[in-house]
């Protein structure tokens, strides 16, 4: 038992990227599970993708650890569902309200496609040829 407790010790006890990996796994899982929610109207669903987008690229950040792409997927951080002011026409009074758009959902998924372009780049998704051979033990 001390022999497994010593091999334990001289490793790293946590790997933060790896961590990250498994979040955005899980981010990423979320927003497909949020999409095939057909119980949820479009426009809730699409309210929650865009936050889930947002924690995608905070979370990619420090793996892609390259200032100017980081940058140039800061617009995600802006992104915010369509509102329109609707009026009860009872009462009259004012609310605010979220309309589904297409064009949103579409930067959405083009701002993902991206961010897992540039961690593939990093070799965070796919390992190097080399180690392919190697993968299936890590993994078992």
């Amino acid at each position: 038992m001390s022999e497994e407790y010593n091999a334990q010790e001289s490793k790293a006890p946590f790997n933060m990227a790896i961590a990250t990996l498994m979040s955005l796994r899980q981010t990423l899982d979320h927003i497909r599970n949020i999409e095939a929610r057909i119980d949820f109207s479009p426009e809730e669903r699409q309210r929650i993708k865009i936050e889930l987008v947002k924690r995608f690229y905070v979370d990619s950040s420090p793996l892609i650890m390259d200032d100017t792409i980081v940058k140039r997927y800061a617009y995600v951080l802006e992104l915010k569902p369509i509102t329109f002011i609707c009026i009860d026409k009872q009462s009259q009074k004012q609310r605010k309200r979220i309309r589904y758009c297409y064009d949103l959902n579409v930067k959405l998924d083009i701002a993902l496609l991206n961010l897992q372009v540039e961690l593939q780049k990093k070799k965070y998704y796919m390992p190097p040829k080399d180690d392919m051979g190697t993968i299936g033990g890590k993994m078992s």
